[in-house]
Protein backbone atom coordinates (compact mmCIF):
# COMPACT_ATOMS: atom_id res chain seq x y z
CA UNK A 1 0.00 0.00 0.00
CA UNK A 2 1.32 3.17 -0.89
CA UNK A 3 0.56 6.25 1.39
CA UNK A 4 1.46 10.00 0.72
CA UNK A 5 5.20 10.77 2.36
CA UNK A 6 3.46 14.05 4.50
CA UNK A 7 1.37 11.04 6.56
CA UNK A 8 2.53 11.15 9.91
CA UNK A 9 4.29 8.14 11.07
CA UNK A 10 1.44 7.44 13.86
CA UNK A 11 -1.74 7.52 11.41
CA UNK A 12 0.04 5.64 8.88
CA UNK A 13 0.28 3.03 11.77
CA UNK A 14 -2.94 3.20 13.18
CA UNK A 15 -4.77 2.99 9.29
CA UNK A 16 -2.24 -0.40 8.84
CA UNK A 17 -3.73 -1.80 11.55
CA UNK A 18 -6.82 -0.86 11.13
CA UNK A 19 -7.19 -2.49 8.09
CA UNK A 20 -5.38 -5.82 9.09
CA UNK A 21 -7.48 -6.03 11.72
CA UNK A 22 -11.29 -5.58 9.70
CA UNK A 23 -10.13 -7.78 6.59
CA UNK A 24 -9.15 -10.89 8.97
CA UNK A 25 -11.97 -13.32 8.76
CA UNK A 26 -14.47 -13.71 11.39
CA UNK A 27 -15.87 -17.04 12.41
CA UNK A 28 -18.96 -18.78 11.79
CA UNK A 29 -20.85 -16.83 14.96
CA UNK A 30 -19.54 -13.80 13.38
CA UNK A 31 -17.10 -12.71 15.99
CA UNK A 32 -13.34 -11.00 15.41
CA UNK A 33 -10.59 -13.58 15.96
CA UNK A 34 -9.46 -12.82 19.23
CA UNK A 35 -5.78 -12.62 18.67
CA UNK A 36 -4.12 -10.12 16.57
CA UNK A 37 -1.50 -10.57 13.83
CA UNK A 38 1.11 -9.74 16.21
CA UNK A 39 0.05 -12.59 18.51
CA UNK A 40 -1.51 -10.32 21.30
CA UNK A 41 -4.96 -10.35 22.43
CA UNK A 42 -7.56 -8.07 20.82
CA UNK A 43 -8.66 -7.17 24.05
CA UNK A 44 -5.56 -5.88 24.81
CA UNK A 45 -3.91 -4.24 21.94
CA UNK A 46 -6.82 -2.66 21.10
CA UNK A 47 -6.29 0.13 23.55
CA UNK A 48 -2.95 0.78 21.64
CA UNK A 49 -5.06 2.06 18.72
CA UNK A 50 -8.84 2.71 20.05
CA UNK A 51 -10.77 4.70 22.78
CA UNK A 52 -13.54 2.96 24.49
CA UNK A 53 -17.13 4.24 23.90
CA UNK A 54 -19.19 3.98 27.12
CA UNK A 55 -20.60 0.95 26.51
CA UNK A 56 -18.33 -0.67 24.25
CA UNK A 57 -14.32 -1.78 25.27
CA UNK A 58 -11.60 -1.38 21.95
CA UNK A 59 -12.13 -4.70 21.06
CA UNK A 60 -15.77 -4.74 20.68
CA UNK A 61 -15.59 -1.63 18.81
CA UNK A 62 -12.92 -2.74 16.42
CA UNK A 63 -14.99 -6.23 16.42
CA UNK A 64 -18.19 -3.87 14.88
CA UNK A 65 -15.77 -2.91 11.86
CA UNK A 66 -14.29 -6.23 11.22
CA UNK A 67 -18.57 -7.65 11.35
CA UNK A 68 -19.71 -4.81 8.98
CA UNK A 69 -16.89 -5.61 6.31
CA UNK A 70 -17.75 -9.25 5.91
CA UNK A 71 -21.42 -8.70 6.21
CA UNK A 72 -20.81 -5.93 3.28
CA UNK A 73 -19.18 -8.51 1.11
CA UNK A 74 -20.80 -11.90 1.87
CA UNK A 75 -23.89 -9.64 1.32
CA UNK A 76 -23.03 -8.35 -2.42
CA UNK A 77 -22.15 -12.40 -3.18
CA UNK A 78 -25.92 -13.11 -2.21
CA UNK A 79 -27.21 -10.46 -4.25
CA UNK A 80 -24.51 -11.57 -7.38
CA UNK A 81 -24.91 -15.01 -6.47
CA UNK A 82 -28.88 -16.22 -6.08
CA UNK A 83 -28.75 -19.66 -7.31
CA UNK A 84 -25.32 -20.36 -5.79
CA UNK A 85 -26.59 -19.16 -2.39
CA UNK A 86 -29.83 -21.04 -1.99
CA UNK A 87 -27.55 -23.97 -2.84
CA UNK A 88 -26.27 -23.90 0.24
CA UNK A 89 -27.68 -21.47 2.03
CA UNK A 90 -26.67 -18.44 3.59
CA UNK A 91 -24.63 -20.05 5.97
CA UNK A 92 -22.95 -22.31 4.34
CA UNK A 93 -22.33 -20.60 1.79
CA UNK A 94 -20.34 -18.39 3.49
CA UNK A 95 -18.12 -20.85 5.35
CA UNK A 96 -17.59 -22.60 2.11
CA UNK A 97 -17.30 -20.56 -0.60
CA UNK A 98 -17.46 -17.40 0.65
CA UNK A 99 -15.05 -16.40 3.31
CA UNK A 100 -12.57 -18.47 1.64
CA UNK A 101 -12.89 -16.93 -1.39
CA UNK A 102 -12.66 -13.54 0.07
CA UNK A 103 -9.89 -14.15 2.11
CA UNK A 104 -7.84 -14.96 -0.83
CA UNK A 105 -9.46 -12.65 -3.26
CA UNK A 106 -9.96 -9.17 -1.32
CA UNK A 107 -11.73 -6.47 -3.52
CA UNK A 108 -9.69 -5.06 -5.55
CA UNK A 109 -11.97 -2.12 -7.14
CA UNK A 110 -14.06 0.98 -5.15
CA UNK A 111 -17.06 -0.91 -7.40
CA UNK A 112 -18.44 -3.91 -5.58
CA UNK A 113 -19.88 -4.88 -8.83
CA UNK A 114 -16.54 -6.86 -9.90
CA UNK A 115 -16.13 -8.30 -5.92
CA UNK A 116 -17.10 -12.15 -7.44
CA UNK A 117 -15.97 -12.01 -10.91
CA UNK A 118 -13.19 -14.53 -9.77
CA UNK A 119 -15.95 -16.88 -7.89
CA UNK A 120 -16.40 -19.68 -11.01
CA UNK A 121 -12.70 -20.00 -11.80
CA UNK A 122 -11.88 -20.32 -7.95
CA UNK A 123 -14.85 -22.62 -7.47
CA UNK A 124 -12.88 -24.82 -10.59
CA UNK A 125 -9.74 -24.72 -8.89
CA UNK A 126 -10.27 -25.37 -4.78
CA UNK A 127 -13.99 -26.74 -4.54
CA UNK A 128 -13.77 -30.39 -4.48
CA UNK A 129 -16.99 -32.07 -3.73
CA UNK A 130 -19.58 -34.35 -5.56
CA UNK A 131 -21.59 -31.60 -6.69
CA UNK A 132 -18.88 -29.56 -7.84
CA UNK A 133 -20.31 -29.69 -11.61
CA UNK A 134 -23.59 -27.87 -10.48
CA UNK A 135 -22.05 -25.38 -7.87
CA UNK A 136 -19.45 -24.57 -10.70
CA UNK A 137 -21.98 -24.07 -13.18
CA UNK A 138 -24.27 -22.42 -11.07
CA UNK A 139 -21.80 -19.65 -10.64
CA UNK A 140 -21.27 -19.28 -13.95
CA UNK A 141 -24.42 -18.80 -14.58
CA UNK A 142 -25.38 -16.28 -11.78
CA UNK A 143 -22.09 -13.94 -12.93
CA UNK A 144 -23.40 -14.34 -16.41
CA UNK A 145 -25.96 -12.59 -15.36
CA UNK A 146 -24.06 -9.69 -13.54
CA UNK A 147 -21.19 -9.51 -16.21
CA UNK A 148 -24.03 -8.90 -19.01
CA UNK A 149 -25.53 -6.19 -17.42
CA UNK A 150 -23.02 -4.34 -16.95
CA UNK A 151 -20.56 -5.11 -20.15
CA UNK A 152 -20.50 -1.97 -22.80
CA UNK A 153 -22.05 -3.11 -25.82
CA UNK A 154 -21.07 -2.53 -29.35
CA UNK A 155 -22.96 -0.65 -32.05
CA UNK A 156 -25.42 -3.17 -33.67
CA UNK A 157 -25.29 -4.10 -37.15
CA UNK A 158 -28.43 -2.88 -39.11
CA UNK A 159 -29.79 -4.24 -42.46
CA UNK A 160 -30.35 -0.45 -43.60
CA UNK A 161 -26.14 0.10 -42.81
CA UNK A 162 -25.13 -2.21 -45.16
CA UNK A 163 -22.07 -0.98 -47.45
CA UNK A 164 -24.24 -0.80 -50.40
CA UNK A 165 -27.87 -0.37 -49.50
CA UNK A 166 -30.10 -2.92 -50.81
CA UNK A 167 -27.28 -5.40 -51.79
CA UNK A 168 -26.71 -8.07 -49.27
CA UNK A 169 -24.06 -9.45 -50.79
CA UNK A 170 -22.25 -6.19 -50.08
CA UNK A 171 -22.14 -7.77 -46.56
CA UNK A 172 -20.80 -11.00 -47.15
CA UNK A 173 -16.87 -9.67 -47.02
CA UNK A 174 -16.91 -8.18 -43.87
CA UNK A 175 -15.92 -9.25 -40.34
CA UNK A 176 -18.55 -9.49 -37.88
CA UNK A 177 -18.23 -9.75 -33.97
CA UNK A 178 -20.59 -10.92 -31.37
CA UNK A 179 -21.59 -8.32 -28.93
CA UNK A 180 -19.28 -8.93 -25.31
CA UNK A 181 -22.93 -9.04 -23.48
CA UNK A 182 -23.68 -12.75 -25.12
CA UNK A 183 -22.69 -15.76 -22.97
CA UNK A 184 -22.88 -19.20 -23.99
CA UNK A 185 -23.90 -22.45 -22.39
CA UNK A 186 -23.15 -26.21 -23.52
CA UNK A 187 -24.53 -28.44 -20.06
CA UNK A 188 -25.89 -31.76 -19.52
CA UNK A 189 -29.13 -30.56 -17.74
CA UNK A 190 -31.88 -28.00 -17.85
CA UNK A 191 -29.63 -25.14 -16.10
CA UNK A 192 -31.78 -22.00 -16.32
CA UNK A 193 -35.66 -23.80 -15.69
CA UNK A 194 -33.60 -24.99 -12.74
CA UNK A 195 -32.33 -21.59 -11.66
CA UNK A 196 -35.76 -20.23 -12.61
CA UNK A 197 -37.48 -22.64 -10.06
CA UNK A 198 -34.51 -21.85 -7.08
CA UNK A 199 -35.41 -18.02 -7.43
CA UNK A 200 -38.92 -18.41 -6.48
CA UNK A 201 -38.28 -19.10 -3.00
CA UNK A 202 -35.45 -17.42 -0.44
CA UNK A 203 -32.12 -19.36 0.42
CA UNK A 204 -33.27 -20.50 3.81
CA UNK A 205 -36.49 -22.21 1.95
CA UNK A 206 -34.31 -24.67 0.23
CA UNK A 207 -32.79 -25.85 3.33
CA UNK A 208 -35.75 -27.93 4.59
CA UNK A 209 -37.08 -28.47 1.18
CA UNK A 210 -36.44 -30.40 -1.76
CA UNK A 211 -34.94 -29.22 -4.71
CA UNK A 212 -36.46 -28.96 -8.12
CA UNK A 213 -35.49 -31.95 -10.61
CA UNK A 214 -32.84 -31.76 -12.68
CA UNK A 215 -33.46 -34.05 -15.23
CA UNK A 216 -29.86 -35.30 -17.48
CA UNK A 217 -30.08 -34.03 -20.81
CA UNK A 218 -27.40 -32.12 -23.31
CA UNK A 219 -28.84 -28.70 -24.07
CA UNK A 220 -27.46 -25.09 -25.33
CA UNK A 221 -28.03 -21.50 -23.98
CA UNK A 222 -27.56 -18.34 -25.58
CA UNK A 223 -27.64 -15.72 -22.57
CA UNK A 224 -28.11 -12.47 -23.69
CA UNK A 225 -29.14 -8.55 -23.11
CA UNK A 226 -32.05 -7.22 -24.67
CA UNK A 227 -32.67 -4.01 -26.25
CA UNK A 228 -33.89 -2.87 -23.28
CA UNK A 229 -30.86 -4.17 -20.57
CA UNK A 230 -32.67 -7.01 -19.50
CA UNK A 231 -30.45 -10.10 -19.13
CA UNK A 232 -32.27 -13.28 -20.30
CA UNK A 233 -31.85 -16.58 -22.73
CA UNK A 234 -33.09 -18.28 -25.35
CA UNK A 235 -32.43 -22.57 -25.81
CA UNK A 236 -31.21 -23.28 -29.16
CA UNK A 237 -29.63 -25.73 -31.16
CA UNK A 238 -26.40 -27.81 -31.61
CA UNK A 239 -26.13 -26.12 -34.99
CA UNK A 240 -26.95 -22.13 -34.07
CA UNK A 241 -24.61 -22.60 -30.99
CA UNK A 242 -21.57 -23.63 -32.87
CA UNK A 243 -22.07 -21.23 -35.72
CA UNK A 244 -22.49 -18.32 -33.75
CA UNK A 245 -19.69 -19.24 -31.60
CA UNK A 246 -17.43 -18.02 -34.35
CA UNK A 247 -18.76 -14.83 -34.34
CA UNK A 248 -16.59 -14.17 -31.11
CA UNK A 249 -13.17 -13.43 -32.43
CA UNK A 250 -14.55 -11.84 -35.13
CA UNK A 251 -15.77 -13.81 -38.78
CA UNK A 252 -17.06 -12.46 -41.99
CA UNK A 253 -20.06 -14.45 -43.38
CA UNK A 254 -18.45 -15.43 -46.63
CA UNK A 255 -15.62 -17.34 -44.18
CA UNK A 256 -18.45 -18.67 -42.67
CA UNK A 257 -20.34 -20.39 -44.91
CA UNK A 258 -16.50 -21.83 -45.89
CA UNK A 259 -16.31 -23.04 -43.01
CA UNK A 260 -19.60 -24.89 -42.96
CA UNK A 261 -18.96 -26.40 -46.38
CA UNK A 262 -15.98 -28.30 -44.75
CA UNK A 263 -18.83 -29.77 -42.42
CA UNK A 264 -20.42 -33.40 -42.50
CA UNK A 265 -23.75 -34.05 -40.95
CA UNK A 266 -26.33 -32.91 -38.88
CA UNK A 267 -24.31 -29.76 -38.27
CA UNK A 268 -23.65 -29.23 -41.80
CA UNK A 269 -28.00 -30.10 -42.51
CA UNK A 270 -29.02 -27.75 -39.89
CA UNK A 271 -26.99 -24.81 -40.66
CA UNK A 272 -26.97 -25.06 -44.54
CA UNK A 273 -31.11 -24.89 -44.23
CA UNK A 274 -31.79 -22.55 -40.96
CA UNK A 275 -28.39 -19.80 -41.36
CA UNK A 276 -30.52 -17.14 -43.38
CA UNK A 277 -33.52 -17.53 -40.82
CA UNK A 278 -30.81 -17.29 -38.25
CA UNK A 279 -29.21 -14.54 -39.18
CA UNK A 280 -31.98 -12.70 -38.95
CA UNK A 281 -32.71 -13.25 -35.47
CA UNK A 282 -29.37 -12.52 -34.09
CA UNK A 283 -29.75 -9.06 -36.37
CA UNK A 284 -32.65 -8.41 -34.90
CA UNK A 285 -32.11 -9.16 -31.51
CA UNK A 286 -28.95 -6.88 -32.42
CA UNK A 287 -26.23 -9.99 -31.34
CA UNK A 288 -23.59 -8.66 -34.05
CA UNK A 289 -21.49 -5.70 -35.01
CA UNK A 290 -19.11 -4.37 -37.45
CA UNK A 291 -17.15 -3.09 -34.76
CA UNK A 292 -14.65 -4.61 -32.92
CA UNK A 293 -14.52 -5.47 -29.27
Amino acid sequence: MGFDSAVPHKLKKSQKWFASIITRPIDEDSRMNPISPSGVAMEEEAWDFIKPSPTLRPAQRIQIYNQQYWWRLLNTLHDTFPLLTRLFGYHDFNQSLGIPYLDQNPPDSWSLNTLGHRLPEWIHTNYQASDKQLVFDAAHVDWSYNRSFLTKGLKPLKLEEIPVPGDMSSLLPIKLYLQPSIEFFHTGYDIFAFRKEFLKQDPEYWIDHDFPPLPKEEKYFILYRTQSNIVTWVETTAGEFHLLEHFKKGISIEDLCQWLEKQEGPLFEEASSKMHTWFQEWVVRQWLSMEKP
